[in-house]
């Protein structure tokens, strides 16, 4: 009730103070005890509290909490940007993926390009292949069969050794058609010794000494006659060549006689012709030719059916062998 009270008077204070009465002549001042009581006027924090009621900066506040699944402010809507470091690992996981498909991509086309390659089949006897396309290579150090050839003559070329078993195989299917063309003019025929099998395989010195040999053979002018004669006397391969046959019997059968025989055994005998066998070795593993029998055509290598698994031989004949140089790569 006090509380009512006072409320009341403050009400007629202010009232009064809005309206003040008009003062009378004689009034005096006792009066003022009204505007003494002024300070009471500050406990206004009874009128200011009335408002507690109605805050509403609370409500306002847990608005958004209550609406759930609803857009947010304007704040909570800003999406912050990706870290470049997680951008550039994801591009790097997504190139190392690519990388490894296209790897397993070029294995699997090796392997069967190499399978496809094993089953294929030797290429006629008259008709020379070619491997792969590859820039031209021609050795610097042969034998020429007959310089004397025609102009743009096909060169032929033949690394050989003379204790392998199918350096002997390829001279006796083509030996007779490749001395015909070269005589002809209509190939170059060029012969490189190599001494890969006694060297690498069997271990003697026998495909060296024989090579000597037709080197000399060479010197005297007989070397196709006596290059044949030492493979059609080819022996069980890892027996060699004895010095008696290298030096006197197939020097006969070859047809070398009088001072050409007698220059040819001091060829032999000298070793005279070692320098240029060493040279036409090291330069045929140099490029890579680390195989006999191996030839090329006009500078690209070229395969030659030698009959694998026949048991009769057929030779080659020089109009068809020359057909299929003619129409190599």
């Amino acid at each position: 009730m006090a509380k009512v009270k006072r409320s009341d008077m403050m009400r007629k204070e202010i009232a009064e103070k809005q309206n003040p009465p008009a003062p009378e002549p004689n009034e005096t001042t006792e009066e003022e005890p009204v505007t003494t009581q002024e300070p009471e006027t500050t406990e206004e924090p009874e009128t200011a509290q009335e408002p507690e009621t109605t805050e509403e900066p609370v409500t306002t506040q847990e608005a958004p909490e209550a609406a759930e699944g609803e857009p947010g402010t304007a704040e909570e809507d800003v999406v912050a940007p990706p870290d470049p470091r997680d951008v550039t690992i994801r591009h790097l996981q997504v190139g190392l993926t690519l990388v490894s498909l296209v790897a397993v991509i070029l294995i699997v086309a090796v392997i069967l390009l190499m399978s496809r390659g094993t089953a294929s089949e030797p290429a006629p006897t008259s008709s020379p292949s070619v491997p792969a396309a590859s820039a031209p290579y021609y050795s610097l150090n042969y034998v020429s069969v007959n310089p004397n050839v025609k102009q743009g003559a096909i060169i032929v070329e033949i690394h050989d050794d003379y204790q392998c078993p199918w350096c002997e195989r390829a001279e006796e299917i083509y030996g007779d058609a490749l001395q015909a063309l070269s005589q002809s003019g209509d190939i170059d025929l060029r012969i490189h010794i190599r001494t890969l099998v006694g060297d690498q395989i069997i271990h003697n010195d026998s495909s060296e000494r024989a090579g000597i040999a037709a080197l000399c053979a060479n010197t005297v002018g007989h070397f196709w006659d006596y290059h044949s004669t030492v493979f059609a006397n080819q022996p069980a391969e890892g027996v060699g060549y004895t010095d008696d046959q290298l030096r006197t019997v197939f020097a006969a059968q070859a047809g070398i006689t009088d001072q050409d025989l007698t220059d040819f055994q001091t060829c032999y005998d000298t070793k005279a012709t070692s320098n240029l066998l060493t040279a036409m070795e090291q330069e045929g593993t140099a490029a890579g030719i680390n195989g006999t029998p191996t030839f090329f055509v006009n500078g690209q290598k070229a395969s030659f059916d030698l009959q694998a698994g026949a048991s009769t031989i057929q030779q080659a004949g020089a109009a068809d062998l020359l057909a299929g140089l003619e129409s190599f790569g």
